[in-house]
């Protein structure tokens, strides 16, 4: 009897087996950890440096999480081999590929986002996705923390879009995407971001030209204007598009990957 309970307990103490996604995982970390932790020291680096130097380097940052599908895509057949004496599935080899890239695009954004955060910026400095409101006469208005959170939402969207549209091609042997091609849409769609920001802004601002003259009156007497509503307008909107549509864009496309694995 005590050697049957011996065994019961040490059968329930011993590790279970990975699964086949868990197994996926841990390949992909023993094969990519070495670049993802040089990416976690660089964004160290670029958050202190921003801190004590006041020089921002986020944007260095930023362009390497965009480019970051590319960097992990299989150079060789060796992967596939391991996958198969690991006995992974091609679905749980996408979703492990898929996982690794957005936490090290995630390493990456943390460090662009402590750059832009933990600074302090001159009265007059802007963001691409931000707007000077106030009259030339009152003086440059700072920068608030919602023109960080939509500068953040606006570039961290790019990188998503940017991994729905090449982590297809990222994941497959043989089809390694351009590194500049990445680099390429992601600025591509950074334009798109920002006409968007100013087309929602000039289309809120007719809209709030035709408002009753009592609802104009509201805004004046809350000492909001028209421009500074509509500018917020454009902004959210272009802050949900992108980064809600990069979001649901990139959760469509590991789905289309998977069924196609």
């Amino acid at each position: 009897m005590t050697g049957t309970a011996d065994s019961r307990t040490a059968a329930r103490s011993a590790p279970r087996p990975l699964t086949s996604l868990g197994r996926a995982l841990g390949l992909e970390w023993q094969h990519h950890r070495g670049r993802i932790l040089l990416y976690a020291l660089l964004a160290a680096v670029i958050v202190l440096v921003a801190i004590l130097a006041e020089l921002r380097l986020g944007v260095v940052a930023i362009l390497l999480a965009a480019r970051l599908p590319a960097d992990l895509a299989d150079a060789s057949e060796d992967g596939r081999y391991q996958r198969s004496a690991l006995l992974i599935s091609r679905a749980d080899a996408v979703r492990a590929r898929t996982l690794m890239i957005c936490g090290g695009q995630l390493v990456l954004a943390l460090g662009a986002v402590g750059a832009i955060c933990l600074t302090q910026w001159l009265p007059d400095a802007r963001h691409w996705s931000s707007f000077d409101i106030r009259s030339t006469e009152l003086g440059p208005l700072p920068m608030t923390w919602w023109d960080h959170l939509v500068d953040i939402g606006l570039w961290s969207g790019a990188i998503l879009w940017t991994h729905a549209l090449v982590g297809g091609r990222a994941i497959q042997l043989g089809e390694r995407p351009s590194r500049i091609g990445a680099l390429a849409q992601f600025i591509g769609i950074s334009l798109l971001a920002w006409l968007m920001v100013a087309g929602s802004t000039l289309l809120a601002s007719v809209v709030l030209m035709n408002l009753e003259s009592d609802a104009a009156a509201a805004l004046g007497a809350a000492g909001t204007t028209r421009f500074v509503v509509a500018a917020r307008v454009g902004q959210s909107l272009t802050l949900v598009l992108t980064f809600g549509g990069g979001v649901l864009a990139l959760l469509l496309a590991q789905r289309r990957w998977v069924r196609r694995a």
